[in-house]
């Protein structure tokens, strides 16, 4: 009796399963392989055949593909693939080995299911496979294969061993390469991981098989740093489901796969497995969908009048990107300011100029030259700077900025290299808002200031004491930001008002456009009110003593804020020019009958013009 089922299974090709035959009842392993859509027999299912045999369509006793083990039995491909590639792998590209050229032989779909040598054409009820399934011979949208890991500052220590493992003892490299079989058991669809069905060699919940090469925890410079803490990692919302998130129900336990996929990355995504390219793979949880709850919609503000080229301009980012400050090719696409590996909603700073917790792990450029990478950066001006410091792709006149709303060409632009400079901008001695530098001047000398910031809602927000600094966003930001009082999403993604401003800056075009100032946060110069209290101060005319002051050149006279004050700071004045961040506007103030036009200070709260404004000479008029 034992003879004939020992013949029985050689006939058959099961020679896996001797043993266990032999031994008693099937095994567990050999049922896994019965359960499974590997099984192409008359049994089997999806896919079947004729065949009462289930092995034979891989293994065979005798006859079979020389040097493949284990006693391979289906045809092996001979035509080239296209590997995966992209500018963020260090490794050397690869063919498919044999060991993954085994999977290949059904999942490129260039052979027959049932191809087998020592049993020939086994007719299925599927030819060949399809879809998903299907990962052809372009290789360059799935995970890549048989190559051995270069040491790239983010992978697991473990790799570069000798031996090399990873960091997890069920995710086993092949000969040192990554193969097919390092993350795949091709006889054990469910038992490992039930809930993806995708024969893995152990549960991806949480990412662990990622983890096991990708580790976090290298130190930086390290992309994925700060991962444990991030919201991608973290997050309890719950998924919609379907093909554009991971299996697993809820963001923290998709992980990785709420923005990769392992094989079939969408055209325009291939490059780092994207689920789509640039923004449309964030699009898909912050456009205030798919998730529960629903996070804020992002995406919805870049509709907004004016806003970030982040949807207008696609296909410009890349991961590889290290030559800050960015050029010709500036943009501004997502991953220019978040790391979605370290991008969370806690952990980071409310107190500037150090990163708000959605900007951490970005990186940036720094202060003192603007052209040094900071892999990460610390500040939020640093991220700003990679294109509003040194690009030199940036306009470089007012006109220049004209899809965001006019930009004044100041007095003391002809006399600089690089007027539109930021960095420069806030780098100087002369007179500044304090974006790098803390607040320098004493309360006394800023009778205006209010003690702390008034938020959108006219709560009380951040302190304006001695020694603060301001966020580029506490200007610069979505109108209803929910960080200001507001009810959206944080951050300089789109506003209605020009130059991605969070709330009303009025801009006189010439000769003047009879703006009327009104108060509030909602006011005419709303902007400065938020920091500086117009009506209580600046009308009282407590810092502009003489005459009449503040209060006829803003309600008379209806001059905006901006015509004689620049909002970063002053390069390329001088202390007695330009003091309180003087310095005009040339489209409205021209010069004075004499051929000149600058400001002199002539001590505390006193100075004196030359130049030509609302009709009236100054040649000069002193206050």
């Amino acid at each position: 009796m034992i003879r004939a089922r020992v013949g029985a299974v050689i006939g058959g090709g099961l020679v896996l399963i001797l043993a266990s035959w032999l031994a008693g009842p099937v095994s567990a392993g050999t049922q896994d392989v019965i359960n499974s859509s590997h099984n192409l027999s008359a049994n089997g299912g999806p896919v079947q055949s004729s065949e009462t045999q289930v092995c034979v369509f891989c293994h065979a006793p005798h006859n079979v593909f020389p040097d493949l083990q284990p006693l391979w039995n289906h045809f092996m491909p001979t035509q080239s693939y296209n590997p995966y590639s992209s500018t963020t792998m260090t490794a050397a590209a690869a063919m498919p080995s044999q060991t993954s050229k085994q999977c290949l032989s059904c999942h490129d779909g260039t052979i027959a299911l049932g191809q087998t040598i020592a049993n020939g054409l086994i007719p299925t009820t599927l030819g060949s496979l399809s879809g998903s399934k299907n990962l052809t011979t372009d290789l360059s949208d799935d995970h890549p294969i048989s190559f051995s890991p270069a040491n790239n500052g983010e992978l697991s220590p473990n790799l570069f061993l000798s031996p090399p493992s990873t960091g997890d003892p069920t995710v086993k490299l092949r000969n040192g390469s990554v193969e097919c079989v390092t993350c795949h058991d091709p006889h054990s669809q469910n038992r490992m991981d039930p809930v993806a069905g995708m024969y893995l060699v152990r549960s991806n919940s949480n990412s662990a098989i990622c983890l096991a090469c990708h580790d976090p925890s290298r130190p930086q410079p390290n992309g994925l740093s700060g991962w444990a803490g991030s919201a991608h990692r973290t997050s309890g919302n719950a998924t919609a489901g379907g093909a554009q998130f991971g299996p697993y129900g809820d963001v923290a336990s998709d992980a990785c796969l709420n923005c990769h996929q392992s094989h079939n990355a969408p055209a325009g995504a291939t490059a780092r497995l994207l689920r789509g390219a640039e923004e449309a793979a964030c699009s898909q949880c912050h456009s205030g969908t798919n998730l529960s709850p629903a996070i804020a919609d992002v995406m919805g503000e870049f509709s907004k009048t004016y806003s970030h080229p982040v949807i207008t301009v696609s296909g410009v980012h890349d991961a590889a990107e290290d030559a800050f400050p960015l050029n010709g090719n500036r943009h501004s696409e997502c991953a220019d300011c978040h790391n979605s590996h370290a991008a969370s909603n806690t952990g980071g700073s409310t107190v500037p100029p150090a990163l708000q917790s959605s900007l951490l792990g970005a990186s940036g450029v720094d202060q003192a030259t603007g052209a040094v990478a900071l892999l990460p950066a610390s500040n939020e001006y640093e991220i700003c700077f990679k294109c509003h410091a040194n690009s030199a792709g940036k306009p470089q006149d007012g006109a220049g900025y004209g899809d965001y709303g006019r930009t004044p060409v100041r007095v003391t632009f002809s006399g600089i290299a690089d007027p539109n400079n930021a960095r420069l901008d806030f780098n100087t001695s002369l007179a500044r808002h304090p974006v790098t530098q803390p607040r320098y001047l004493a309360a006394a000398a800023i009778p205006s200031l209010r003690p702390a910031i008034v938020n959108l809602d006219g709560s009380t927000g951040r302190s304006l004491g001695p020694g603060t600094y301001v966020y580029c966003g506490d200007c610069h930001n979505n109108d209803d930001a929910r960080g200001a009082g507001g009810a959206g999403p944080n951050g300089p993604h789109g506003s209605n008002n020009p130059h991605l401003l969070e709330r009303r800056y009025e801009v006189e075009t010439p000769p003047r456009n009879g703006v009327t100032y009104t108060g509030g946060t909602t006011g005419t110069y709303a902007l400065c009110d938020k920091c500086h209290d117009i009506t209580n101060s600046i009308l009282q005319n407590r810092s502009f003593t003489s005459g009449s002051g503040h209060s006829m050149h803003i309600v008379s006279e209806r001059t905006a804020c901006s015509t004689c004050h620049a909002a970063h700071g002053i390069q390329g004045g001088s202390t007695t020019n330009n003091k309180s961040l003087v310095n005009f506007d040339t489209a409205i103030v021209t010069p004075s009958s004499s051929g000149r036009l600058l400001y002199e200070s002539t001590g505390t709260f006193h100075g004196r013009c030359y130049l030509t404004c609302h009709g009236q000479n100054h040649n000069p008029e002193s206050y």
